[in-house]
């Protein structure tokens, strides 16, 4: 696979994740301590948090299990797949709470850190979309390239049965 959608970016959309992950982790924890007196409590409040945790692990998983030798029995195209699209979804969900509970009430700080982490979690999202699209067809070609090379060996093997013959070699005289 060439251009943008190559295997090779993975690891640096990876790091700028994490980089972002980081980053509505803080907001999220200086929002929570910095709420004002009459706002209510959400779950908008914590979802950020957990989610920014749950997105941290299966980066780690994966950076692991591709980079570190003696964690590659744990690897699967397959399983990157999914956690990737199923992370679109859960970053889409901390927008929906965020935006909800913005529109019911938003005031001074909180207000702002918000709304950043708002973006930040549309930006996740994007970035999400992007690796679950570069390992679906990762996944897809690895699975076309195992297809060939059993098709290969299977010819191979047929190519390579010679049956017995029981003529006798002639000689030139």
């Amino acid at each position: 696979m060439i251009g943008i959608l190559s295997p090779r970016y993975k690891l640096p959309i990876h790091v700028i994740q994490i980089f972002l992950i980081i980053i509505v982790l803080v907001l999220s924890v200086v929002r929570m301590f910095k709420q004002p007196a009459g706002a209510p409590r959400t779950r908008a409040n914590t979802m950020s948090l957990g989610m920014s945790a749950k997105s941290l692990v299966l980066i780690l998983y994966q950076l692991l299990t591709e980079h570190v030798r003696a964690l590659q029995r744990w690897s699967s195209l397959k399983v990157y797949a999914i956690l990737n699209a199923m992370e679109i979804v859960f970053w889409l969900a901390v927008v929906f709470l965020l935006i909800q509970a913005n529109i019911n009430f938003c005031s001074g700080l909180s207000c702002t850190l918000s709304w950043i982490v708002v973006s930040l979690g549309i930006v996740m999202s994007l970035l999400a979309v992007y690796m679950a699209v570069v390992t679906f067809l990762d996944f897809r070609n690895s699975r076309s390239k195992k297809l060939d090379m059993d098709d290969s060996t299977e010819v191979q093997s047929v190519q390579s049965y010679r049956a017995p013959t029981n003529a006798p070699e002639t000689s030139k005289a």
